[in-house]
């Protein structure tokens, strides 16, 4: 359960190796944060609490059809934040026998990064994987079987509504948005990439590789996406072709989800501020994430 959407992976393990064979991928966008901070109150509303009770009513019934022997379900991003989240969860389990746990950020952080590591192939190599979400963005290292996770409350959704109020933004927007993103990144010590491969992953940098390598919105795949590579140079040409244009421009463009449309401007820039932190040129393109890691470590 995401800032913005819902996802589910249904997989199979496959012969000896144990690879996972995906079998069905769903996301749906639930706008789980609108009205999330009315009157003061970190609450998710009963409208959005209705279209999540939906998403995964639907889930399960695929789950079902599937045959599935053992459901996993995490909470993450705004409703760790949610003051009743716990009857939130609660709900959704007496409504669709589906119990989904709460994780903190360093672990989804951890999961996102193994789902990534496992999915592109890459064992031994110093590597740094930040997951860039709606609300938050996670920092897992690895260094020769060490590794470290950090979960930044830094997000394209979170920013967009903290800082931009028109599209296309104002140069002043936009340098909010760049000196809140470096803050809060030296806050949380991020360190650099120096040696270490970096590898990005969540909606905004998946959408700015479907845009840059022309792949439809709806043909967004791992299959497609995963070890695909984007460039500082070229993530940053892309924001700058975005920041110029209305939600109504963005949404024609080809190989960005209409959905997205609204908060990509706020996710290119933290893209490029985070590779500028990072010190990194380049960043290999991850659709496997958090999903992955869970069924990693089963």
């Amino acid at each position: 359960m995401l800032f913005r959407s819902a996802r589910l992976l249904i997989a199979r393990q496959s012969g000896s190796s144990g690879r996972l064979r995906p079998l069905v991928r769903k996301r749906a966008y639930i706008r789980l944060a609108e009205g999330f901070e009315r009157e003061g109150k970190r609450i998710i509303g009963a409208d959005a609490s209705a279209r999540v009770l939906e998403v995964i009513q639907g889930f399960s019934n695929l789950i079902a059809d599937f045959n599935v022997r053992r459901v996993y379900g995490v909470a993450t991003g705004i409703i760790r934040d949610a003051i009743n989240r716990d009857q939130f969860l609660d709900h959704l389990y007496e409504q669709t026998n589906i119990r989904i746990g709460l994780i903190s950020g360093e672990r989804e952080a951890l999961l996102s990064g193994k789902g990534a590591l496992s999915a592109l192939n890459i064992k031994g190599s110093p590597s740094l994987v930040f997951d860039l979400g709606g609300g938050s963005t996670e920092f897992f290292y690895y260094d020769g079987g060490k590794v470290d996770a950090k979960s930044v409350p830094l997000g394209a959704a979170g920013l967009t509504k903290e800082f931009i109020r028109s599209h296309p933004p104002d140069e002043t927007e936009l340098d909010s948005v760049s000196q809140e993103t470096d803050q809060r990144l030296k806050n949380a010590h991020i360190g650099r990439a120096r040696e270490h491969v970096v590898i990005g992953t969540g909606g905004s940098v998946t959408t700015l590789a479907s845009m840059l390598y022309g792949i439809p919105s709806d043909d967004i795949t791992p299959e497609r996406v995963n070890g695909l590579t984007l460039t500082l140079p070229q993530v940053a040409t892309c924001f700058e072709k975005m920041r110029n244009m209305n939600v109504e421009q963005r949404m024609k463009l080809p190989g960005l989800d209409p959905e997205r449309a609204n908060v990509i401007v706020a996710g290119a820039l933290v893209v490029v501020r985070i590779m500028k932190y990072l010190g990194a040129f380049e960043l290999i393109v991850s659709m496997s994430d958090l999903l992955e890691g869970l069924l990693i470590e089963d």
